[in-house]
C-alpha cells in the first residue's frame, strides 16, 4: 500500500455515501474533492457534495438514482463508468466509526501529499531565490497553510460543555472579585469589562497623537510590574529603546522631554536608576521587527509561552504588519491580520491587544468622536443606492437592507458575477461623499475610501482620477422565475409608461402614430379590464381614450390606476416616470416583451447609409437608468448620453452602439410595430459589416501587470508573441493600447495563464471615469459578502465592508487636543469609549493623562 494515498478508504467513504445516504453530510463535512487521489474519486465526492448544496434532504438521496443523476449530468464516465460505480458500492461500510475513520485516512493521505508538494517546491526554490528569508517566509506560509487544513473539530453535545462551565462559574463566584480576567490596572475600565480575558482580541484605536501607545504601555506596565503577568509586546513603530524609555517615564515621574535631552539634576538620575532596576525584573518582552507578519509573531509568542509563559500580547500597531498571503487590496490584508490575531488570541489562549490607527474621516465629525464604522477597512454609500436581491431581481436602496441576510451579485475570483450571501447591512453615520460618473452613464455616491476595482487592484475613490478604468458587469445571469406580471399587463404598461397618460383627475389615455400600437393598446386593456377604448385621430397621431368599464363612485377606483397602485407606480408626468419594480422580478422572456413593446413608444431603431442607430429617449432620467440595467439582464451593453436644447428639459438617450449588441437586441428582442419592420434590413447591414472589437478593450496596463509576466514565464520575446498571436510586430506601440477580449484570448493560447483567460472571458465591462465630484455630507451605509469582499452596487462593482474580528472595541479620545483653549475640565482628560463588546456592557471611562510621563492613571474621585 503506498504512503500517500489509500484508494481502498477511498472506495469505502464514496461507497458508503451513495448506498447510506446519512453519511454524506459527514463526509462533506470532513473532506474535499482534492483530498482524493484519483481523478474519478474527485469528480464523484464533488457530484455528491453538489447534491447537498442545492438543498437535497436525506430523504430525498434516499429516493435518487445516483447513477441516473450522473447521466444526466454528463459525470458516469468521468466517475469510470457504471462498472466503476458498482464496483465502488461494493466497499460501503456499516458503521459510523468506520467512516470517519476511513475519512481520517484519506484526509492524512492527502495532507502528505500535499507536504511533498511543499518539499519539492523547497528544492525547486532553493535553486532560484538567493535570499533565505524570502525562502522561510514562503515556507511558513506553505507550512501553515497546510496546518490550517487538519481536520477541525465537530460539533459536540451541550452536555459535554457543561461541566466546565459549571466549575468556572463556581471558581469565579468563590472569588468575590468583580475582575475575572487579567486587570488593566484602571479601576473604571475594569469595572466594565472585568478585565482582559484569555483568547479575546482588544482592538484599542485612535488617531495619531491620542496616545495609543503611551495607553497601551501602561497597560503593560501594570499587568507585568504590578500583576507579575508576562507580556510580550510587538512594536511595530518605535524601536525598543524607545519603548522601555517611556516606560521608565512612566515608572520615574521624570518628563520623557528630559530623559531625551539628557539636562537632569541628580535627584532625577536617582530615581531613573531606581525605575530601571524595576522594571528590569519586569516580565515584559519587546520585539521591534519592522513590518513583522502574523506567522513571525506568532512563532515567537509560541516559542515566549513555552519557555517563560504569556498572558497578555500587545500589537503596536495592526496597520503596519504583514499578512499570510497576498490580497486583492489592503482592506482585504488588514481583515486577514485581524482574523489572524483572533485565532493567535484563541491558539495560545491569552489576551490581545492590537492598536489600530484611524483615518481622517473622525475629524470630519463635529464632536471628532470615534465610532465603530471608523474601524472598517472600506468606504461607504449613501442610503438610495441600489443593491440587487440575486433571488428575486429586485433592486433595493441599501438602507432598505439594514440588518438583513441575503443573496446579492459579487464577482467570483474567476471574474464571473456570481450569487453569494449577504451576512450583514448597517449604518456607517454621516460621511463626506463624492458622485463618480462612468463613460457608459453609470454613477454611485460613495465616501473617500470606499474601493473600486482597477486592472491592478481595489483602489480607494479618493486615489481615483478621471480617465482609469473601472470593473463594471457587462451582463447578469440571473434565474428569476417571477410571474407576477401577466403578459397582457406588460404590453399594456410598456406602452403607457411610455406614451401614456395616467395623471390624477385627468383621463387615462394613450398617444401614438402607429396605428398598431394604438390597437394593440386597445386589444390588452379589453381583454384585461373590459375597457371600451375610443381612438381620436389628430393630425398624424392617434389618441386612445381608455375609460373606466363601471361608474367611478366614491371608493370605485379605475382598473388602470389599481393596476398602478398594485405596483407601486406613481401616476406622474413623463419626465418622472419610472418603470414597475415587479418588472425587474419578472424572467427573461417577459422583460424582453416589455422593451420590445417599450421601444415602440420613444425608441428608435433607423438607418442612414450603412450605419444602424438604435436608441431610446426621455426626459425621465431614472427611467433610463432603470432601462439600461433591464438590458444588463438581458446581456446587452448600452450607453447614456444627455442632450440639452434651450428653454427645454434635459433628455436622457440610452444608445445600444456596438455592432454585437445591436444584433442581440434586434435577434432576441425587437421593436413591436411599424417601428420595427426595419429590423430585417438593420439585421442584414450589421451581419456584413466587420465587428470590430477595440471598443470593448481590458485597459493598457494589462500589458506590464499581466501579458509580460506570461512571456517572461515562457521566456517569449514580443516580436515572437506577436507572431504567435498573428499581429504585425510593432515594438512598444504594442504596449500603448488596450487590448480587445478576442486578442487577449489569442494571448492566452500563446502563453498560457490563467489569469489572462479570465479576463478575456469576464463578466467585466472596463469603463472610464469621467467625473468625480465632491457633494457633501450625507447619511451613508455598507454591506459585508464575506465569500469574495465585493457586490454590484448601482450596476457598478464595489469592495464590501470588512467586519471587524475583535471581541472588544475601545477607542481613545481626547477632546483638548482638538481645541486651541480647552475647557479646564476637559484638559488632562482622555476617554476610553468601550464601543463593541461581546460579554458586557458599551460606554465611556474617563482616565487622566499626564502627558509629560505620557502615562494614563486614574481619576481621582
Amino acid at each position: 500500500m503506498s504512503k500517500l494515498f489509500d484508494l481502498e478508504a477511498e472506495y469505502s467513504v464514496l461507497g458508503s455515501m451513495i448506498v447510506q445516504p446519512s453519511f454524506i453530510f459527514r463526509g462533506v463535512e470532513l473532506l474535499q474533492p482534492d483530498d482524493f487521489f484519483r481523478d474519478q474519486h474527485k469528480v464523484l465526492f464533488r457530484f455528491i457534495r453538489d447534491l447537498v448544496a442545492e438543498g437535497y434532504t436525506e430523504s430525498q438521496l434516499n429516493e435518487i438514482s445516483f447513477r441516473d443523476e450522473l447521466i444526466k449530468r454528463n459525470l458516469l464516465e468521468k466517475i469510470g463508468g457504471e462498472e466503476h460505480l458498482s464496483y465502488v458500492v461494493e466497499f460501503a461500510l456499516d458503521s459510523y466509526e468506520k467512516f470517519e475513520s476511513a475519512c481520517k485516512v484519506i484526509k492524512d493521505k492527502a495532507l502528505l501529499r500535499k507536504i511533498l508538494d511543499v518539499a519539492k517546491h523547497i528544492n525547486e526554490k532553493v535553486e532560484e531565490t538567493p535570499d533565505p528569508d524570502i525562502l522561510i517566509d514562503d515556507i511558513e506560509k506553505r507550512v501553515f497553510s497546510l496546518s490550517e487544513e487538519r481536520i477541525t473539530n465537530t460539533l459536540i453535545p451541550i452536555g459535554e460543555v457543561i461541566p466546565d462551565i459549571v466549575k468556572r462559574i463556581e471558581e469565579l463566584a468563590s472569588r468575590r472579585e468583580m475582575v475575572t480576567g487579567l486587570p488593566s490596572g484602571y479601576v473604571e475600565l475594569d469595572r466594565m469589562t472585568s478585565g482582559f480575558h484569555d483568547s479575546d482580541l482588544v482592538i484599542l484605536a485612535a488617531r495619531p497623537s491620542m496616545g495609543k501607545t503611551a495607553f497601551s504601555l501602561s497597560i503593560a506596565y501594570n499587568v507585568a510590574v504590578k500583576e507579575g503577568k508576562t507580556v510580550a509586546f510587538f512594536s511595530l513603530e518605535m524601536s525598543r529603546e524607545q519603548i522601555v524609555t517611556r516606560l521608565i517615564s512612566q515608572d520615574s515621574g521624570v518628563p520623557l522631554h528630559k530623559i531625551r535631552s539628557g539636562f537632569l539634576f541628580p535627584q532625577e538620575i536617582e530615581k531613573i536608576l531606581e525605575s530601571s532596576d524595576r522594571i528590569r525584573e519586569a516580565p515584559i518582552y519587546i520585539d521591534d521587527t519592522p513590518g513583522i507578519s502574523i506567522l513571525e509573531m506568532r512563532a515567537k509568542a509560541r516559542r515566549l509561552q513555552s519557555e517563560r509563559g504569556l498572558d497578555l500580547i500587545i500589537v503596536d500597531y495592526l496597520q503596519l504588519m504583514r499578512g499570510i498571503k497576498r490580497t486583492e487590496s489592503r482592506q482585504q490584508e488588514v481583515s486577514e491580520i485581524s482574523r489572524s490575531l483572533k485565532a493567535l488570541a484563541k491558539e495560545l489562549n491569552v489576551p490581545v491587544i492590537a492598536l489600530s490607527q484611524l483615518s481622517r474621516q473622525v475629524e470630519h465629525r463635529s464632536d471628532k468622536k470615534p465610532q465603530l464604522s471608523d474601524l472598517r477597512e472600506s468606504g461607504c454609500l449613501t442610503g438610495d443606492t441600489l443593491i440587487i436581491d440575486a433571488d428575486t431581481g429586485k433592486r433595493i436602496p441599501i438602507k432598505e437592507l439594514v440588518g438583513k441576510t441575503f443573496n446579492t451579485l459579487a464577482l467570483d475570483t474567476d471574474l464571473k458575477i456570481r450569487k453569494f450571501r449577504v451576512t450583514k447591512v448597517f449604518p456607517s453615520g454621516r460621511k463626506k461623499i463624492y458622485l463618480l460618473k462612468t463613460r457608459s452613464g453609470r454613477e454611485i455616491k460613495a465616501s473617500a475610501n470606499h474601493p473600486f476595482l482597477k486592472l491592478s487592484g481595489w483602489i480607494r475613490l479618493d486615489e481615483l482620477k478621471v480617465g482609469d478604468w473601472i470593473a463594471v458587469p457587462r451582463q447578469y445571469d440571473l434565474e428569476i422565475k417571477g410571474d407576477s406580471l401577466k403578459e397582457e399587463e406588460i404590453i399594456l404598461l410598456a406602452h403607457l409608461i411610455g406614451d401614456g397618460c395616467v395623471l390624477p383627475k385627468q383621463p387615462i389615455h394613450y398617444t401614438s402614430a402607429d396605428l398598431e400600437n394604438i390597437n394593440v393598446v386597445k386589444e390588452v386593456a379589453e381583454r384585461l379590464y373590459g375597457i371600451k377604448g375610443k381612438v381620436v385621430k389628430q393630425e398624424n397621431r392617434y389618441h386612445l381614450y381608455l375609460p373606466s368599464p363601471y361608474r367611478l363612485t366614491h371608493g370605485k377606483k379605475h382598473p388602470i390606476t389599481l393596476l398602478y397602485e398594485r405596483l407601486g407606480i406613481r401616476r406622474v408626468r413623463a419626465h418622472e416616470k419610472e418603470l414597475p419594480e415587479k418588472l425587474f422580478e419578472c424572467d427573461n422572456k417577459k422583460q424582453k416583451l416589455f422593451v420590445k413593446h417599450l421601444w415602440a413608444t420613444d425608441g428608435n431603431i433607423s438607418i442612414s447609409k450603412d450605419n444602424v442607430s438604435i436608441y431610446y429617449s426621455s426626459t425621465s432620467k431614472n427611467l433610463i437608468y432603470q432601462l439600461q440595467h433591464l438590458l444588463l439582464r438581458l446581456g446587452i451593453l448600452s450607453k447614456i448620453a444627455i442632450s440639452k436644447k434651450e428653454n427645454y428639459r434635459l433628455t436622457y438617450q440610452l444608445h445600444i452602439t456596438d455592432r454585437n449588441n445591436q444584433l442581440k437586441f434586434l435577434k432576441e428582442i425587437g421593436c413591436f410595430g411599424n417601428r420595427g419592420r426595419i429590423i430585417p434590413e438593420a439585421i442584414k447591414i450589421l451581419s456584413n459589416r466587420k465587428y470590430n472589437p477595440n471598443k470593448d478593450v481590458i485597459p493598457k496596463e494589462v500589458w506590464t501587470l499581466y501579458v509580460k509576466r506570461s512571456k517572461d514565464r515562457y521566456n517569449i520575446s514580443s516580436r515572437e508573441l506577436s507572431k504567435r498571436i498573428d499581429t504585425s510586430y510593432c515594438g512598444s506601440n504594442l504596449f500603448k493600447h488596450g487590448v480587445s477580449r478576442e486578442r487577449l484570448l489569442r494571448i492566452f493560447k500563446a502563453v498560457p495563464d490563467e489569469i489572462l483567460f479570465n479576463l478575456a472571458t469576464s463578466d467585466i465591462l472596463w469603463d472610464e471615469i469621467v467625473e468625480i465630484k465632491e457633494l457633501g455630507e450625507e447619511e451613508v451605509y455598507d454591506m459585508t459578502v464575506p465569500e469574495v469582499h465585493n457586490f454590484v452596487a448601482n450596476d457598478i462593482i464595489v469592495h464590501n465592508s470588512i467586519e471587524q474580528d475583535a471581541d472588544v472595541v475601545m477607542f481613545i479620545h481626547r477632546p483638548e487636543v482638538y481645541k486651541k483653549n480647552p475647557d479646564p475640565e476637559e484638559q488632562g482628560i482622555a476617554e476610553i469609549i468601550i464601543a463593541k463588546q461581546r460579554n458586557g456592557p458599551t460606554g465611556t471611562v474617563r482616565l487622566a493623562f499626564i502627558k509629560e510621563f505620557t502615562r494614563f492613571e486614574n481619576l481621582e474621585e
